[in-house]
């Protein structure tokens, strides 16, 4: 992960060196956009596989590329008529977001089956086509935003073909499971859930640009390359790992001793890279953009304490997606969408008063969510409250049901 995070960046920060600054500026709004779309593409298919175990067999496999192809056409129409963008652009996002929702639904089979070692590859696909498509447009000389994210898309939908090859090729062993229809509650609440984490880690993206210009949308780009991308791979990296283990724990007591281990080695991390990002990020904005951009120790002081919220966040959604009855899903869809709602909030009123300020208003969303999120985890964590709390779904209720 640490290396699809790298890759990002490097791209990110090459794109900003070669692209002018308003083109600059609609290649990350693209990226935002994509992001968002793209991990919400399977409809909660690729989560139900992480969650439970499911073999993306034939039927899943068919299912997932339906809900992937009617997303990626939703959001390219969307798109085009929220930020006016280009038709050329407006295709881009359409590829993109097919090429990522493929990889998020082999993601989730391979998750759910406890490879993780092949599925955190297959899920760093739009970082590496990221860091791809930036040489290659500096090799060639592009200066479009239609040009990199048609290259994007190209690489990306490649890749994703060759993820899908690998899910059908390592289908292991077959066994009786549950058709995609028959967990279309349980999808639709893990949807809500993923669509509005997705959502809420770019809204950065999606904001400064109407509010604030694609200036500031440029210069935010750079600062999360350098700052925010760790915390958002941090974030990814918990819940990549906890929701599959958390599932099959035996108790909460050995819940909370997997997440206390966990968030130990994340939280020494995330204060050690702090030091080193606050010292070395201004030197290294210059001299990977060529001077283009400078960014000051407030800016950097607003993306390291948005990116504390957002790790914890991700260490406390785990906790109730993999352990959580429908109920608790739903509720935990509510305080998603909820939290961003504060952040917008949060960001317009903050907006005349710059892009530092605008990342604290949002910030007081995910701090909402922090605190929402913590009290319907607790009951998964705390043994005295074992008896009260349901079991996590596994694949023994998965069995159960179906017969």
């Amino acid at each position: 992960m640490a290396l699809g995070g790298v890759g990002f960046s490097l791209g990110s920060l090459l794109l900003a060196r070669v692209l002018p600054t308003d083109e600059y500026g609609l290649v990350a709004l693209v990226l935002g956009i994509v992001a968002v779309a793209g991990l919400t593409a399977p409809l909660g298919l690729d989560q139900i596989a992480a969650r439970r175990g499911v073999r993306l067999d034939e039927r899943w496999r068919r299912g997932a590329l339906i809900a992937c192809a009617t997303t990626a056409s939703a959001a390219a129409i969307i798109a085009a008529l929220a930020y006016h963008l280009s038709i050329s652009l407006a295709v881009g996002v359409a590829f993109i977001t097919l090429a990522i929702g493929l990889a998020q639904s082999a993601g989730g089979h391979f998750q759910g089956r406890q490879q993780l070692r092949t599925a955190v590859w297959v899920v760093q696909l739009l970082n590496g086509s990221l860091a791809l498509a930036a040489l290659l447009a500096l090799a060639l000389h592009l200066t479009t935003a239609s040009a990199v994210c048609a290259l994007l898309g190209a690489l990306a939908m490649l890749a994703a073909a060759g993820i899908w090859w690998l899910v059908r090729r390592r289908q292991g062993a077959r066994e009786r499971q549950l058709r995609p229809w028959e967990l279309r509650f349980e999808a639709v609440s893990l949807l809500a859930v993923q669509s509005g984490n997705s959502a809420f880690l770019q809204l950065e993206r999606l904001l400064i640009g109407p509010l604030l210009g694609l200036h500031d949308l440029a210069v935010y780009s750079v600062l999360a390359a350098l700052v925010s991308s760790p915390f958002r791979l941090l974030q990814s990296a918990l819940q990549f790992t906890l929701i599959p283990t958390l599932r099959v724990a035996g108790d909460a007591r050995a819940r909370r001793a997997r997440v206390v281990r966990e968030s130990a080695l994340v939280f020494l991390t995330v204060a050690a890279g702090s030091v080193a990002i606050w010292v070395l990020a201004p030197p290294l904005a210059r001299w990977l953009t060529a001077g283009r951009y400078d960014i000051s120790h407030f800016l950097i002081a607003a993306c390291l304490a948005s990116g504390f919220l957002k790790v914890l966040s991700g260490m406390l959604t785990a906790v109730v997606v993999s352990c959580g009855e429908g109920r608790r899903l739903r509720i935990l869809s509510v305080v998603c969408w909820g939290s961003i709602g504060v952040s917008v909030a949060g960001a317009y009123l903050s907006g005349t008063w710059g892009l530092a300020w605008v990342i604290y208003g949002i910030a007081t969303g995910w701090l909402t969510r922090c605190l929402l999120t913590a009290y319907l985890a607790l009951p998964y964590l705390r043994p005295q409250l074992e008896s009260a709390s349901p079991p996590p779904p596994g694949r023994a209720r998965l069995h159960s049901s179906s017969r």
